[in-house]
């Protein structure tokens, strides 16, 4: 079966294949930020329950902090970054959200994930243009504005994965 959408090449659903998979290493390492912690009806709940028995690995970061040191330790292949996460212990950067500074740090990652972010929508609408306009320019892959429900996030997965691995999983043999 072939998933439809207007980003399509045509290529083969990535999603499409979630059959039964034998056990074995993450095909895909997925790095999602939140802006606080959620009860389990949230998306960075629910997303790694949904993919972790298909081998997509979904690493779950509560600051910028730890986006980082999982960034730095896992082959991260995207990543989904709310523009609202905190810091942690680190400095914040003057000026910039912490998601707006961990899609730069990302950018400069030797295997440089594509990444989707995540950005309030209870912000004025000039701030929220602002900061859509500024994470395109920084190289995010996509904008969605909260509250994001899962199917938007897998569709927005499902374009990731064809534009940028030409619709294969990085981590599985071609």
């Amino acid at each position: 079966m072939m998933m439809s959408h207007p980003y399509s090449s045509g290529s083969p659903d990535p999603f499409d294949d979630l059959g039964p998979i034998s056990p074995g290493p993450a095909r895909f390492n997925l790095l999602l930020t939140q802006d606080r912690s959620h009860g389990g009806e949230h998306w960075t709940e629910q997303l790694p329950r949904l993919l972790g028995p298909q081998r997509i690995h979904a690493f779950v970061a509560r600051t910028a902090d730890e986006a980082l040191a999982v960034a730095e330790e896992v082959d991260i292949h995207a990543a989904l970054i709310d523009l609202a996460t905190p810091p942690g212990t680190s400095r914040r950067i003057r000026g910039r959200s912490e998601g707006l500074w961990l899609l730069e740090l990302f950018r400069r990652l030797p295997q440089c994930p594509p990444v989707v972010v995540i950005q309030n929508s209870a912000q004025e609408r000039r701030m929220l243009d602002r900061a859509m306009h500024d994470a395109l320019r920084l190289g995010a892959f996509s904008v969605l504005r909260k509250p994001v429900e899962i199917e938007q996030i897998l569709t927005v997965l499902s374009c990731l994965i064809d534009r940028t691995y030409h619709g294969h999983w990085p981590g599985s043999p071609q």
